[in-house]
């Protein structure tokens, strides 16, 4: 059995990050008066993509150097001159102080996400497609539209939701 350990976090927290950070680059270049934007901060990287936006958060805190009141503050002055809740996604193998640190600032756990991996050299085991005439491949320029209305299609039982993941979707395929 293969288990993680802080060098397989660091990777998957700074991927993470690159990849939001990538994010709110396009919003900003699709919208630039949006603020969207992000810092690094301690080896954190904070997002912001908007108040409401599931990629306004921080990511890695905690993961690469140990953070200090000041880098908090830092953090927390980030997210409040653009109006948005201060959210940190923390590892549970995050430098050991931060919880500390965090539980004295009024921080509450909102919910724990898993992350599962397969070593690449792994064996698998790759079912045949279940239907032949589905096609799979990445998009191309003209098709950026389609793919976001495909997306947010699949959350069209609650408006508010689908209505948020086409704006997202098509912030993604920029």
């Amino acid at each position: 059995m293969i288990l993680s350990d802080l060098n397989l976090a660091r990777r998957l927290e700074r991927a993470e990050a690159h990849a939001s950070s990538r994010f709110v680059e396009a919003r900003a270049r699709m919208s630039s008066d949006s603020g969207a934007g992000w810092m690094e901060v301690a080896g954190a990287f904070a997002m912001f993509d908007g108040p409401k936006s599931p990629i306004t958060q921080t990511f890695g805190l905690g993961m690469f150097e140990e953070a200090t009141p000041a880098d908090l503050d830092r953090l927390e002055k980030f997210f409040r001159e653009r109006g948005a809740p201060v959210m940190h996604e923390i590892s549970p193998i995050a430098h050991k102080s931060l919880f500390t640190m965090l539980n004295g600032r009024g921080y509450q756990p909102i919910e724990f996400t898993s992350v599962m991996f397969l070593p690449l050299d792994a064996p698998t085991q790759v079912a045949p497609p279940a239907n032949a005439n589905i096609r799979v491949r990445a998009i191309e320029e003209g098709d950026s539209e389609v793919w976001a209305d495909t997306a947010a299609e699949g959350w069209r039982e609650s408006i508010e939701f689908a209505d948020l993941i086409l704006d997202l979707a098509r912030v993604a395929a920029a």
